[in-house]
């Protein structure tokens, strides 16, 4: 009755002992024999070069010349939309997106936004550094056909 559970005890226990072998063998390539057991996998990244993240938002300028941030809950949708829908096509410089988003923004309010500028920053580890890069400013105005 006991023989079960002694097999099944030495099996988990041999697992675990596997999971040493990647430390007690270490030859200089030990993310190449368990990669999922390689915590310096980053180390020495394969193609070497920047990690990069950008980070975009978007501003909405009003006619009476309030700026504010354009949220999730002015345009309706979520991030994920938000940034699929507008956010990328107008940094790759879509003007009809932008056009859209203001139409958008504009359902209901008695203050319209004339304009939008998109803003960001890229941020970047190369090496040993970290670095920021401002990104251009993108601006998109309403038509002028728009405006009542």
């Amino acid at each position: 009755m006991r023989q079960p559970k002694v097999w099944s005890s030495i099996v988990i226990l041999l697992v675990i002992g596997l999971h040493a072998v990647p430390v007690l063998s270490y030859q200089g390539n030990r993310q190449t024999r368990w990669p999922i057991l390689a915590w310096a996998m980053y180390a020495r990244p394969i193609p070497p070069g920047p990690i990069e993240m950008r980070r975009r938002r978007i501003f909405g300028l009003t006619s009476s010349g309030q700026e504010e941030l354009v949220t999730t809950r002015l345009v309706g949708t979520n991030r994920a939309a938000l940034r699929n829908t507008y956010l990328n096509p107008m940094s790759l410089g879509d003007s009809t997106t932008a056009q859209q988003l203001l139409r958008v923004l504009n359902r209901g309010r008695s203050d319209p936004f004339v304009e939008v500028r998109l803003e960001g920053e890229r941020h970047f580890i190369s090496g040993d550094s970290l670095a920021t890069e401002k990104l251009p400013a993108l601006t998109y105005k309403l038509n002028p056909s728009e405006l009542r």
